[in-house]
């Protein structure tokens, strides 16, 4: 219940001093991710106890000191988006980060802070889209996927960049305002799980579109459901736990009989999939390369939309999103440390 968790606001922290290989960035903008409140409602490892940590797993920046190192010194002074700070999470106001695999230096014309969430959301969307095209069946002119919890900011970017990839996508949300936002952005595909008949809908579509592969962000009891709905020989990829609860209700029949494939999908395995030599490498240059193509357009495909807040104020903000709407569409916390007082 994120009503018990305990905030805490630090001010005497000194500035941090990078190694070798390391960079300072003063930290410009922090997004609130949902991933990063889930974690503040988890115990520790050891399951029985609760670890103060700092918040946090992405952010964009300026790089002002490097520990040493050529990579790293070739980064001073740039703007960057970064990730996984080595000096806890990415609300505070420097972070230590390893220059080689958690720094992105932003193209020209990218603003920082519209880089706050340069990374999870929209290197999951490119993570989705590479993996439908190696586990797709079928001719390749009808490819696509179901995605739900589709009105999230990441569902939001999955729209707009299928589109520009030629994909076809079926949105699954759970209230009528949400299939609206997507609508207005262009989604074709919308099926809305709150209306009777929902699952019929769901797998008349999958069927008429010649679509086999599920991103699901919500686990629980959906899994069962969209796994008997997936057509024989199909993947579902659960990549989130929105429901709060475990994958429930697989059946032994659709993974042997049926031949449909449960898995997991997460972005860091995605990344190394090929482990940390060139073809990783390759592979974090061609997605970054399109999610700077996002950033830089006007609403494009990677851009988040945000509500400012500052690190005092932003857990209030939180609980106040949570409170006012079963949903914080729309309205992702983004904390500014550059208009601090």
């Amino acid at each position: 219940d994120l009503q018990e968790v305990k905030v805490e606001v630090k001010t005497d922290v000194a500035v941090p001093k990078p190694k070798s290989g390391e960079v300072l960035i003063r930290v410009v903008a922090a997004p609130v991710n949902p991933s990063d409140f889930g974690v503040w409602t988890r115990p520790s490892a050891s399951g029985n106890e609760y670890v103060p940590m700092v918040a946090g797993t992405e952010g964009s920046g300026i790089v002002i000191a490097s520990g040493g190192g050529f990579v790293a010194n070739r980064m001073v002074g740039k703007n960057v988006g970064f990730v996984k700070p080595k000096n806890g999470g990415s609300y505070q106001q420097y972070v230590i980060v390893d220059a080689m695999t958690g720094v992105f230096p932003l193209s020209e014309g990218v603003k920082c802070e519209d880089a706050a969430s340069h990374f999870v959301n929209p290197y999951t969307v490119c993570g989705f889209i590479d993996t439908l095209r190696k586990r797709h069946t079928g001719p390749l002119e009808n490819i696509g996927l179901v995605h739900t919890a589709a009105a999230s900011q990441l569902g939001q970017m999955l729209v707009k960049l299928a589109k520009e990839e030629n994909i076809t996508l079926i949105n699954v949300v759970r209230r009528e305002d949400q299939a609206t936002v997507l609508k207005d952005i262009g989604a074709a595909y919308i099926v809305n799980s709150s209306e009777d008949g929902w699952e019929t809908s769901l797998r008349t579509m999958m069927k008429d579109l010649k679509i086999n592969v599920i991103f699901d962000a919500i686990s629980g009891d959906m899994s069962g459901t969209l796994l008997n709905l997936l057509p024989n020989g199909g993947t579902l990829f659960a990549y989130g736990k929105l429901s709060g609860s475990t994958c429930n209700g697989i059946q032994f029949t659709d993974l042997s009989y049926k031949n449909k494939k449960f898995e997991g999908f997460l972005l860091t395995n995605w990344l190394l999939e090929h482990g940390q030599g060139l073809q990783t490498m390759q592979r974090i240059n061609a997605a970054t390369k399109k999610v700077h193509r996002g950033l830089s357009k006007p609403d494009g495909w990677s851009s988040s939309k945000y509500q400012d807040c500052n690190i005092d104020n932003m857990f209030e903000m939180l609980l106040e999103n949570m409170k006012s709407t079963s949903s914080v569409t729309g309205r992702k916390l983004r904390i500014r440390f550059d208009q601090e007082n």
